[in-house]
Parts: structure tokens; C-alpha cells; sequence
């Protein structure tokens, strides 16, 4: 079982370390656990395995966008409501914490003239599955256009019994989904000087 799991890592290793322009293909369903040792967005986590660190976006959800700030230039782009929460939600439920990763596939990102490679993937902590906890508890959309098979009418439930409730972000009357957000970059005064 150890021998499997060591060859499964290395194959998904071998899968993260690969150029970008590679695009590998990560077998369905591979399965690795590791300990979470970073959050970024309340749908995006690090997960340390085997001393590897894993970029991981949670499968099936979409979260609020949180504000960016560069300290350098003081560009900034405002966060959408109730992103703090939700990566609090999330940082409160993994960070620290040895969880098992179920990932069905892997994607390239262009994000700020870079591209990043992550896995997209279930993330299960003590057996529960903390994607759908996310969305059954507000803090994120059902992210339908990735949702397939049977996870969608599980994910797609979720969501309408959050919105029924008005738990989380559908407290809001109309919550803008992150695929339609689009922030404005502003300028620091304290870092401009014509």
C-alpha cells in the first residue's frame, strides 16, 4: 500500500513539476494527502505532501475574490462582500490540518502575467468533503460550469438550501458570482507622485 502511494506521488509530482506549457494530465481520481500549509482565497489552498507543496482550487465551488494590494506600487483591486469570511470559513476548517486530496484534474492559470498550475480537486478533512461544506454553509457559489456527474445535484442542493436560509453570502439581496466580478485597480495617493 506505501509502495502504491509513493508511485501515485511521484506520477502526481512529476505531473506538478512539468513546464506549464506541458499541460500534463493528472490521472482521474489520483489521491494524495498532505498538510495544508497555506490559504490564498477561500476556494484556493497549499498543501504540503511529502515536503512537495501542491497549489489545490477547490473543485466545484467558486468564493468571493478577496482585495489585492502590491505594497510596492500600491496598486490595488477591491475584494468582493463576504470574501474575508469565507476565507476565514475555510482557514478555520483546514489550515494546519492533514487532509486527503481527491484531484480530478490538473489546469493552467494565466493569473498576473504567470502562469500557475493547479489542482483541481475535492478536499476531504476527517472524511467530510469541504468543498460542499463551503457551499452548504454560504461561503461559496456552486461552480457549475466544472460540476459533473453526481457531485452536481449534490452541489447545485447545497447551494439552494444556503440561499433558502440566507446563511452566509446570500444574506446579500443579489451577490455578484466571482465569474462576473470586475474590479477596478486604484492607486495608493501615498505611493503616486507626479
Amino acid at each position: 500500500m506505501r509502495f502504491c502511494r509513493t508511485i501515485l506521488l511521484i506520477c502526481l509530482l512529476c505531473a506538478v513539476a512539468a513546464p506549464a506549457f506541458a499541460q500534463p494530465e493528472t490521472p482521474p481520481n489520483s489521491i494524495i494527502e498532505g498538510l495544508v500549509v497555506g490559504i490564498s482565497e477561500g476556494d484556493l489552498i497549499t498543501v504540503n505532501s511529502f515536503g512537495t507543496e501542491i497549489k489545490v482550487r477547490l473543485y466545484g465551488i467558486a468564493t468571493p475574490q478577496t482585495a489585492k494590494v502590491d505594497k510596492f506600487t500600491g496598486w490595488s483591486k477591491p475584494g468582493q462582500p463576504y470574501a474575508e469570511e469565507a476565507f476565514r470559513a475555510l482557514s478555520l476548517k483546514v489550515l494546519h490540518q492533514m487532509v486527503r486530496v481527491d484531484i480530478r484534474r490538473t489546469v493552467v492559470l494565466q493569473q498576473d502575467r504567470e502562469q500557475r498550475q493547479f489542482a483541481l480537486a475535492v478536499v476531504y478533512l476527517d472524511g467530510r468533503n469541504i468543498n460542499l461544506e463551503m457551499v452548504a454553509e454560504g461561503w461559496a457559489w456552486a461552480y457549475k460550469k466544472l460540476v459533473t456527474g453526481p457531485d452536481f445535484h449534490a452541489y447545485l442542493f447545497a447551494e439552494r438550501r444556503a440561499r433558502a436560509r440566507r446563511v452566509g453570502l446570500w444574506d446579500q439581496d443579489a451577490p455578484q458570482p466571482p465569474w462576473e466580478f470586475k474590479p477596478k485597480l486604484r492607486v495608493n495617493p501615498r505611493h503616486y507622485s507626479p
